[in-house]
């Protein structure tokens, strides 16, 4: 049986850690987007602003908890 050492080269991009998804990365990707308003229509500004809403939600939720050992 020959067994083979995992490469960094061979492993896929989505088990790079900077690739995940979390609510502050995308909160902060929304608010660059809100900054150049320009680019989209107001249909689209609603559901950007409607999006940073849910992702405050989400994120003050994910810090909610007993905390670590308790």
């Amino acid at each position: 049986m020959i067994s083979m050492k995992p490469n960094e080269e061979t492993q896929p991009v989505s088990m790079n850690v900077s690739n995940m998804w979390s609510p502050k990365r995308e909160i902060k990707y929304i608010k660059e987007a809100l900054k150049k308003d320009y680019l989209y229509s107001d249909e689209e500004l609603r559901k950007l602003k409607s999006r940073l809403r849910d992702m405050y939600i989400v994120n003050s939720q994910l810090k909610k908890g007993p905390g670590f050992g308790k």
